[in-house]
């Protein structure tokens, strides 16, 4: 019997592992909270912004004299909602089935805080650069104008899903493409960066993508707890940040990162450090391997899991409950036959290779049996043998030629 846990056995094993379980899947309410404010904003657009969005005076100082209390949760709740109800209608179902692939490895805890983390982060950000510029150019305009749109929330599921499926292809997604997971996130913060340049006026929450573009990659890198794992974070050589970026950009990226890691490892050493590979073990990705179960739940694994460069296997296989291995492990008999049957391809490659070149043809592989005497088969120039003919031996050789 295949041990191999299914996504919806996957899903309620971690809805039970939790101690409390929401009502509704993290999904549908992700997708039901930005759907229903960008619709309220179409109703109410002074309303929503002024209490929703991200402005830069309602942080800061409390628009309201009797409550002197700053507007703190809108560094939140600006990535919630979308400024128009068409780009609302693309989005989200974007948003609904990204959360959805990732709810099956992650609890639900995990995946708010790994969502508040990094939407707070690219506030924080756009925030002290907004206040910077305002300095700068004199311009209060901008201190009570509010930024608002799902860019930074796109962009960190779409990192959280580089990570958990990256040799995954897009769906609706022609085949020849090859655009897969491990692509989204640089696709998404590169569209939104480059739109925002062109067209300001028309995305201005575009900074909210490159900065959680960094900030996603930074909490899976080392604030990320991994249960099965037993670790913070994934410092696997495969999930570098280099990795995020096309190939030809990669020699670039890594050069500035290395320097940004040793000067950032040097102020808080404790905080990025990274873990090193013992008994000279290939540090592997901390990723999602359907192979190895617990009490039928799909567990996380550090050594054997998929890797960009290719498919390798660093763990033993583990034991189904029953004792014997799982199904196409090795020792199982699945493993078996199909170990002989590559081998008896393998011979019958070699034995092909060692028969000369049209040999098979003019050479049968076994003598026929009962074969005639030299002196029944037929002379060379196609004339009859002596016996053939009646003419004694002697005078055939005496005859003329």
């Amino acid at each position: 019997m295949d041990s191999r846990a299914t996504p919806d056995a996957t899903v309620s094993n971690n809805a039970t592992a939790n101690p409390v379980a929401l009502p509704i899947p993290l999904s549908s309410l992700l997708g039901g909270i930005v759907a229903g404010t960008s619709f309220l904003r179409l109703l109410l657009p002074a309303t929503i912004d002024d209490v929703f969005s991200l402005v830069p005076h309602h942080t800061i100082f409390s628009p309201v004299a009797s409550l002197p209390l700053p507007f703190l949760w809108n560094l939140l709740t600006a990535h919630l909602f979308e400024a128009g109800l068409l780009r609302a209608v693309l989005v989200v179902p974007a948003i609904v089935y990204m959360a959805e692939r990732l709810e099956r490895l992650w609890s639900w805890r995990s995946m708010c805080l790994y969502l508040a983390f990094c939407c707070i982060s690219s506030s924080i950000v756009l925030l002290a650069w907004e206040v910077v510029e305002v300095f700068r150019t004199a311009n209060e305009k901008d201190f009570f104008s509010g930024t608002r749109g799902c860019s930074g929330l796109l962009v960190t599921l779409s990192v959280g899903l580089r990570h958990a499926y990256p040799l995954e292809v897009l769906p609706y997604v022609p085949k020849p493409w090859g655009i897969q997971c491990q692509h989204l996130p640089f696709c998404i913060a590169t569209a939104y960066t480059v739109l925002g340049l062109l067209g300001p006026q028309l995305i201005p929450e575009w900074p909210f993508a490159p900065i959680a573009f960094f900030a996603a990659w930074f909490y899976l890198r080392y604030l990320m707890w991994f249960s099965h794992a037993k670790a913070y974070g994934d410092h696997s050589p495969d999930f570098v940040f280099a990795n995020l970026f096309p190939q030809a950009l990669r020699p670039i990226v890594s050069a500035v990162g290395a320097l940004s890691h040793n000067l950032a490892a040097s102020l808080a050493p404790g905080l990025l450090r990274i873990r090193q590979p013992e008994d000279e073990e290939r540090p592997e990705a901390v990723m999602y391997d359907p192979s190895h179960t617990k009490d039928g739940a799909v567990l996380w694994n550090m050594a054997g899991a998929m890797s960009l460069a290719n498919a390798s296997s660093s763990l033993a296989w583990p034991a189904a409950p029953s004792g014997q291995p799982m199904p196409g492990a090795p020792g199982s008999k699945e493993y078996d036959a199909r170990r002989a049957k590559a081998l008896k391809l393998l011979d019958e490659s070699i034995s092909s290779l060692l028969v000369p070149s049209g040999a098979e043809s003019t050479v049968p592989a076994h003598p026929p049996e009962n074969l005639p005497e030299m002196s029944e088969l037929p002379a060379a120039n196609g004339s009859s043998s002596p016996k053939e003919t009646g003419v004694p031996d002697s005078e055939a050789a005496s005859a003329p030629v």
